[in-house]
């Protein structure tokens, strides 16, 4: 997803607005409208947890990703309807080889601090996420994303420190910005909407560095003001946004970790959309001034588990096997999201060109968990150690994990939960301290690509995506030919070998897609939810395009 300013403004509207409404009290008939419109239009966004960076060469999570999308821009984006569209680049000509991509950027896009952005900004900006060598300079670890960019002649080698700059991206003049491949990579351009690949302002980096990440600069509608971490990140709009006048005056970012205390919050009128917390959904459809207010569709967005594969007892598929047929993910989405989630059987969500829609996944089966693990030499579980699962603080994800549990004693497993703060769970499961974990993904970019490549191919391990360290020779085989693969027709068929491949290999306990049901105040005008989309972070939702009346 100025401190003196807000602090009167949210006072002034709670003084306004009569006492608090006991937990769980749905409000009034009229909803939970404010009394008199604040002298501000300022918007109150929830976020389930404190952001790791604002840096975008670092950026690998969600909630660092909301942020910092109002803040950046890059060569192209996502519309609502998830087509790429120009951003700072007004047009580009991709060569007939399909190597050669020409940016032609528009002229009188500035920096938040009025400088006016050039090619040579983009040069810099991508440079900098493939050296490595700089990074080290100023204290820093590489680009978690680099790899991202290895498509492009001479980025490796960069990266690797066996050159001084990158062979293939160059700016002519200042308008101009090429990049040149080494080989086809049919989603690049999408892979260049993500927020790592934004344009940042090479002075003011090279002031600070490692600071920029807490005081961020960019292009986008909103300007940074502040950051009080774990309360809230304050951002002001950019009155010379080159695209068009940002109508909101202020956004505000609150760390809100707890979805019952944004459930009520929301209810309170003191902010302005908020997920719904597990055993509220029926409340919300029964009350006729709150079931209007819920916006929102099923999002390339997944909540499972990962298995280490490299450690015992997870580097046994026959292990990875039954904990898959011993959870009742129907259960799961009936009992605890109430509807808000389909299962998951499959790597890749539906919503691209590529869908393994006669996948059966995983059914849930607990005779059959049973004769996996009998095979796995841990009969009715006996001789397996007892198994932590980790996970984030969230509440959902703790309600989740305890079912899993349940699930699995019932096969004779026997499982402890940990809980720890976003920050930390990330650090850990990507140095792959973790062997049974919280495993959530939402679209980088809607191409089987960004899954089954980025997710699960062996040289993405650790902190690239590939989080549970899964390693299979023809896996990797397939998902690397597709991806340089310019045919739709013979891509679907790459990935439907290998999603063939993974479903064997079981990496990921899959549980299911998220519906991304999101209640939003009824003065809230020109919010569209997409569905790349995770609430409450609401990622792609474009909030310049966002106003208030009220």
């Amino acid at each position: 997803m100025k401190y003196f300013t807000i602090i009167i403004a949210a006072a002034a509207l709670l003084a306004l607005s009569g006492c608090p409404k006991p937990a769980g009290q749905a409000p009034e008939a009229k909803g939970p409208l404010p009394v008199k419109p604040l002298q501000e239009k300022v918007y109150r966004f929830p976020l389930p947890a404190d952001p790791p960076t604002l840096d975008p060469m670092h950026i690998t999570d969600t909630v660092s990703d909301t942020v910092a999308r109002r803040l950046f821009n890059g060569l192209v984006r996502f519309s609502p309807s998830l087509e790429i569209v120009p951003d700072l680049a007004e047009n580009w000509v991709i060569s007939e080889d399909g190597l050669t991509y020409k940016f032609f950027l528009r002229k009188g896009a500035k920096f938040h601090n009025g400088v006016e952005v050039t090619a040579g900004d983009f040069l810099y900006s991508f440079t900098r996420i493939l050296d490595a060598a700089a990074a080290a300079r100023n204290e820093d670890v590489p680009s978690e994303r680099a790899q991202m960019l290895f498509d492009v002649a001479g980025a490796q080698a960069l990266f690797e420190g066996q050159a001084e700059n990158v062979a293939g991206l160059s700016a002519p003049d200042d308008q101009t910005f090429i990049i040149k491949l080494k080989e086809n990579f049919a989603p690049f351009l999408s892979v260049l909407c993500m927020s790592n690949f934004v344009v940042v302002p090479r002075d003011a980096v090279e002031q600070d560095w490692k600071g920029f990440a807490q005081h961020p600069i960019g292009t986008g509608p909103f300007v940074f003001d502040r950051w009080e971490h774990d309360n809230e990140i304050v951002l002001k709009a950019n009155r010379n946004y080159w695209e068009k006048e940002v109508k909101l005056d202020v956004l505000v970012f609150k760390v809100m970790p707890d979805e019952n205390t944004r459930y009520q919050a929301f209810l309170n009128g003191d902010i302005d959309h908020t997920d719904i917390p597990f055993g509220k959904m029926a409340d919300v459809n029964a009350n006729a001034s709150l079931k209007p207010m819920v916006q929102g569709v099923t999002a390339m967005d997944m909540y499972c588990y990962g298995f280490n594969c490299e450690k015992p007892p997870f580097d046994n598929k026959l292990v990875r096997l039954a904990f898959n047929h011993a959870v009742d993910k129907e259960a799961i989405i009936k009992n605890i999201l109430e509807g808000r989630g389909e299962v998951q059987k499959t790597y890749f969500p539906p919503g691209s060109f590529y869908f393994k829609a006669d996948s059966e996944g995983y059914p849930y089966d607990p005779a059959k968990a049973k004769a996996y693990l009998e095979q796995a030499g841990y009969p009715d579980g006996n001789g397996l150690s007892e198994v932590t699962l980790s996970i984030d603080t969230q509440q959902l994800s703790r309600q989740i994990a305890a079912m899993v549990q349940e699930d699995l004693r019932q096969i004779g497993v026997k499982v402890s939960i940990e809980q720890s703060d976003w920050s930390t769970f990330l650090a850990r499961v990507y140095a792959g301290e973790l062997t049974f974990h919280q495993n959530t993904w939402l679209a980088d970019y809607p191409d089987p690509d960004n899954w089954l490549y980025v997710l699960l191919e062996s040289t993405q391990a650790g902190a690239p995506g590939n989080i549970t360290r899964f390693s299979h020779t023809q896996f990797d085989q397939l998902v690397r030919k597709a991806r340089k693969t310019v045919d739709e027709a013979e891509r679907i068929r790459l990935y439907g070998k290998a999603e063939d491949i993974a479903l064997a290999a079981a990496p990921w306990l899959l549980v299911y897609w998220r519906k991304n049901l999101t209640l939003v105040q009824p003065y809230v005008k020109g919010l569209e939810i997409t569905a790349m989309d995770r609430t409450p972070q609401l990622n792609n939702s474009r909030m310049e395009d966002v106003y208030l009346e009220r």
